[in-house]
Formats: C-alpha cells, sequence, structure tokens
C-alpha cells in the first residue's frame, strides 16, 4: 500500500524521467540516422574510402569468391540529367579558369531545371580514364557536356559539344571571346550553352514572343526583346549627384518631362533622385516606353557565326 500511494504521488516524476530516458537512448542509438533523414539523405552515407562506402560493398557469391555489389544510380526524378566533364585546357590559363567555367555551367543547367550528377564523382570517372559512354551508362545519363578551351594571345576559344551514350555527338558549338575579364568570360559562356542545350532538350522551356508567339532564339535575345536598348550602367552613372538630382538620367532614358521637373525641385526634394537611384540599380527603373533597365552592358562574349 505504502508503494502505491507513493507511485501515485510521483507518477509524474516517474513518467517524465522515463520519457527523458527512452529520448536519450534514442538519440544515442540512431542519432546520426536521425540527422541524415532531417538532411534530406534517407539512405545515409558513409565517409569516402571507408570500406563500406557506395559501390565496395561485397557479398558471398555462390562460388565462394568476393564479388562487388553493382552501384545504385542517381535518382535525378523527372529532370534531365547532363553529365559536365572536366573542361579540357590546351595551353596556359589562369589558375581555376576550367573549374570556375564547370561551375557557371552546373549552376546554369540547374537553374534551367536540369540535373548534374555531383562533380567530384564525374571527375574521378574522368581521371580514371572512363570514356564518355561509361560514364553514362554508370551513371543513368542521357547526354555528358565535353568542353575545351584554347588560347591565342588575348582571346579564348571554348569548344562545347553535347555526347550522347552511344557516343554521338548531338550538339556542338565554338566561342570566341576577349579574356580582359575572365569571370565574366566564364559566365557568358555557360549561359550561352545552358540557352542552347536548353532549346534542344526542352524546347517547351523557350521563351516566346507574346505578340507573335515565335521563341526567340536564346535567353538573351529575349532579354533584348522585352528590356529598354538603354544601358544600365550608364543611366546609374548619369544618376550620381549632381547629374541626377537634375534629372539627366531621366533624359537619358527618354523621360524629358519629369527631367525638366527634377531641374528647379532638386530632384523631387532629393528623395525622387534616391528613389530613381535605387530603381534603377535593382533593374527596376522604366525608360520613357515603360520597358525596364536590365541589360548593364553589350555581352562581351562573340559568336563565331556571328562575328
Amino acid at each position: 500500500m505504502d508503494f502505491l500511494a507513493w507511485a501515485k504521488e510521483y507518477g509524474d516524476v516517474l513518467g517524465t524521467v522515463g520519457f527523458l530516458f527512452a529520448m536519450l537512448t534514442v538519440l544515442v542509438t540512431n542519432g546520426k540516422v536521425i540527422l541524415q533523414r532531417f538532411r534530406g539523405d534517407p539512405l545515409g552515407s558513409f565517409p569516402s574510402g571507408s570500406p563500406i562506402s557506395p559501390g565496395a560493398i561485397t557479398v558471398p557469391a555462390t562460388s565462394g569468391k568476393l564479388t562487388p555489389v553493382q552501384s545504385v544510380k542517381p535518382d535525378y526524378g523527372d529532370k534531365i540529367a547532363v553529365a559536365v566533364l572536366p573542361p579540357k585546357e590546351m595551353g596556359v590559363f589562369d589558375d581555376h579558369f576550367a573549374d570556375g567555367l564547370a561551375d557557371d555551367l552546373i549552376a546554369d543547367l540547374q537553374q534551367a531545371l536540369f540535373a548534374t550528377p555531383e562533380v567530384s564523382t564525374v571527375a574521378r570517372m574522368v581521371k580514371e580514364g572512363a570514356d564518355t559512354a561509361t560514364i553514362a551508362h554508370s551513371l543513368g545519363l542521357k547526354h555528358v557536356l565535353s568542353t575545351s578551351i584554347r588560347r591565342q594571345e588575348n582571346k579564348i576559344r571554348v569548344t562545347a559539344q553535347l555526347i550522347d551514350p552511344a557516343g554521338v555527338v548531338v550538339w556542338s558549338d565554338r566561342y570566341n571571346a576577349d579574356d580582359n575579364d575572365l569571370m565574366t568570360v566564364q559566365q557568358s559562356v555557360a549561359e550561352n550553352i545552358t540557352e542552347e542545350i536548353t532549346a534542344l532538350l526542352i524546347p517547351a522551356a523557350g521563351i516566346r514572343d507574346p505578340a507573335s508567339g515565335k521563341p526567340y532564339a536564346s535567353r538573351a535575345e529575349a532579354m533584348v526583346a522585352i528590356s529598354s536598348p538603354k544601358s544600365r550602367f550608364i543611366a546609374l552613372l548619369l544618376c550620381l549627384p549632381p547629374l541626377g538630382i537634375l534629372g539627366i538620367h531621366r533624359f537619358y532614358v527618354g523621360r524629358p518631362f519629369t527631367g525638366l521637373l527634377y531641374i528647379p525641385t532638386a530632384g523631387l526634394v532629393i528623395f525622387g533622385w534616391l528613389i530613381d537611384t535605387i530603381l534603377i540599380a535593382l533593374g527596376m527603373f522604366a525608360d520613357g516606353k515603360g520597358r525596364p533597365l536590365r541589360i548593364w552592358r553589350h555581352d562581351p562574349l562573340k559568336r563565331l557565326n556571328k562575328s
């Protein structure tokens, strides 16, 4: 009776202690798996070089020998997967130029809703001597993107090829650019390659002219068509004081009436000029025809078929 009375009096304390002990046990024994699930990795992961890393697991076969288990191919969902091979450098380039180009290609392809295998996996297979067909079959791909880079004086040429699992080149193109701004070259090449691959593999993703319904050849062409031909960079420069306070930037974009209004009012008591500066910087300022100023400057990339 004394024990029952004690249990009734301290039952809530016992329950709390039991709950905490159970949670501690779960965390100690399953904490790593739970953390992997929260991180979106339901199958877990193994450190590189581990004797039980994926592809290295062995099981007894009927012959008594150890046979490697086939690695599970990545699941790309409903996305088209494209493997980006490390660019081949032909000549002397600045450190990490090829790595930067590959990173920009992967980023732009993913923004265009493609899937890309893990870059280190692809690089390892290339280093081990795997050809494009082997890479495509091993990773469950239908397309592999190969690029090469050449330099002549201050000119850079990038050649790109899209290859299928049979080793057939389904698309290729070449690009020329000046090397005065290597980061811009990387970005421009990556954007143009992504635009052409998107138009080839995902035709429905193309942007169309709202009036005629005709698709634009590229994202850059669509941007030019719907944006103001005035330079966003020049407009921002003209917005600097004292020119901006006098409304010179508004004359430049074809809004002379409000530009004249800025002169006697000191940019509508400074606030109008400040708002204009912010809108231009964000690409939200419109010219006299209502088209937004989005283009900073002309693309430095010169396509061979247009040069």
